[in-house]
């Protein structure tokens, strides 16, 4: 067993299952760096990270890391909770973005390792940090099985009412991480019903939109490229940058939620998930980012963050189960999977 604590230098972990796939984890931001396919033709990374710890912890977009205490964006950095008004950092100009300036991406976390196919992170957040109240306790635990597939579970409590929204920011390139080929020549299929359009800052209109006869309908599955950039709704996001609500019927955490296939079609990625929706990123943003084999650039990857939907604590009209808002001393759940079948 190897034992990590938070105030140590950061650590990476290796996860190997019995058919040769890999995952490397690190315990700062508990990141996922690499997940290495043994493939007939050769190993494949289909992860995009950092060459080194040093410069994961230089960079900005978020590689591989467990973001919060809230994912994605909270509206001029302020929000309302039993008629107290809360401020919290604003990262992303007078906005709060993944939890803050100094958000869990940043954090040291501490590890235990109960096997060579399990990684447990766990993170204490104080009451006031980044400006939320109360104290949180987070686990997130990566689980690599024999099947290929990477289980994240996240369990978390906390002493004050507050709203919690936990994910990961892995990206993906299924060609391989170092590949000339982009998101853009992947198939895609997700089983989301409503997409959320957005202000030129990121920040949710209130609107859930039904995707049927728009560029966001990927209940089929669909090559990226098709309507890629087509609509006012892109363009202002510079691609998809989009939370779509998942149909309730596939957040049973067994339902296949969403599918992307490699350009050649040799490898495919299914996610399953307990959350209510994903944001869907096409790494608009990935501009000279110091890859481990080349220099990221916009659309190197693509980003499933499933979460509940951004600034949901300031729109109570959308309902308690899209809320993220969390109670006082119960413990909640959710789990992400990525199964690769190759």
């Amino acid at each position: 067993m190897q034992i990590s604590k938070e105030s140590d230098a950061p650590k990476e972990i290796t996860l190997i299952n019995q058919s040769g796939m890999e995952i490397r984890l690190t315990t700062f931001g508990a990141s996922w760096m690499s997940c290495i396919l043994p493939l007939s033709t050769g190993k494949r990374d289909v992860v995009l990270g950092s060459p080194n710890i040093a410069s994961q912890m230089e960079q900005s977009v978020y590689l591989g890391a467990t973001v919060g205490r809230v994912a994605n964006r909270i509206a001029n950095g302020s929000f309302t909770l039993n008629d107290k008004v809360y401020s919290v950092t604003s990262n992303q100009g007078e906005h709060c973005l993944h939890g803050g300036k100094d958000n869990f991406s940043y954090r040291l976390w501490a590890v235990t390792q109960p096997n060579s196919q399990q990684a447990i992170f766990t993170l204490t957040s104080a009451d006031g940090d980044q400006g939320f109240p109360g104290k949180l306790w987070v686990e997130v635990s990566y689980e690599l099985t024999d099947d290929n597939q990477v289980i994240i579970d996240y369990q978390h409590r906390v002493d004050q009412l507050c709203p919690v929204n936990l994910t990961n920011h892995a990206y993906f390139n299924l060609a391989g991480e170092g590949s000339d080929k982009t998101v853009l020549e992947h198939d895609l299929q997700i089983y989301g019903t409503h997409f959320l359009p957005t202000n030129k800052e990121g920040i949710p209109t209130g609107e859930w939109r039904d995707v049927t006869e728009t560029n966001f309908d990927f209940r089929q599955s669909k090559r990226i490229s098709r309507d890629f950039l087509q609509d006012e709704d892109q363009r202002r996001a510079g691609g998809y940058d989009h939370t779509l609500i998942l149909e309730p019927s596939v957040v049973d955490g067994k339902s296949v939620a969403a599918s992307l296939l490699s350009p050649d079609g040799d490898v495919r990625m299914n996610m399953m998930t307990t959350m209510p929706a994903m944001q869907l990123y096409t790494g608009n943003y990935l501009i000279d980012v110091t890859g481990k084999t080349k220099v990221y650039t916009p659309f190197s990857g693509i980003a499933f963050e499933t979460q509940f939907p951004p600034d949901a604590v300031n729109h109570p009209e959308w309902g308690e189960p899209w809320s993220g808002i969390s109670y006082p001393n119960q413990t909640y759940t959710s789990q992400t999977r990525y199964q690769f079948i190759f």
